[in-house]
């Protein structure tokens, strides 16, 4: 006959050691995860740090093709205003010119313009087209009929205006006021760019 207490220590100590042996291999399901979890933020870290040392060129490339962008939109549109004035300027030309063709008298307001600029002169001649006598000499104030003197000339453009006095010559044409309109409006789009 087997002695009980012997038996029962047996199974006690059995008992003890099962209870270690799960003990231990709770340790060691533990210290599995707690590696396991410490590669694994260890590899975030590692590829993060790597993403960043690839990603960093790309992105200061990015900022950089964002920052010439936005200089290249200011510019264009810089570009496109002056685009803009020409293309009105050209317009302009184009309807004064042809107002000019089928109205002869287009040029009178232009001529009394000048002529109140022109009246302390003591005499004066004008240069214009022939088919714009007519035209001048309505202009002409009543007072100014006989100190000037009106020169047809065939070689000028329709609304050539052109007046020479003892002060100088004075190019009142249309050409000329739509240069002059041309280079204050370049002036002006010269210094709005130049203040942005």
């Amino acid at each position: 006959m087997p002695d009980p207490s012997g038996q029962a220590a047996g199974e006690a100590e059995t008992q003890a050691l099962r209870e270690k042996v799960h003990q231990l291999q709770a340790e060691l399901e533990a210290a599995r995860r707690d590696c396991f979890e410490a590669g694994r933020r260890q590899g975030e870290r590692q590829g993060e740090q790597q993403a960043r040392a690839e990603l960093g060129p790309v992105i200061e490339r990015i900022n950089a093709s964002v920052n010439e962008l936005t200089s290249l939109r200011a510019e264009m549109r810089h570009r496109a205003e002056g685009d803009v004035v020409q293309l009105a300027l050209l317009i302009a030309r184009r309807v004064l010119h042809r107002e000019l063709s089928v109205d002869p008298g287009a040029l009178t307001a232009l001529a009394r313009v000048v002529f109140e600029r022109m009246a302390r002169a003591e005499s004066y001649c004008i240069t214009v087209h022939p088919g714009f006598v007519a035209a001048i000499r309505n202009a002409l104030p009543a007072g100014q009929t006989g100190s000037v003197r009106i020169e047809p000339d065939p070689a000028c453009a329709a609304g050539t205006l052109i007046l020479r006095s003892e002060e100088g010559v004075t190019d009142a044409s249309v050409d000329s006021q739509l240069e002059e309109i041309s280079r204050g409006l370049a002036d002006r789009l010269a210094h709005s760019g130049a203040n942005k």
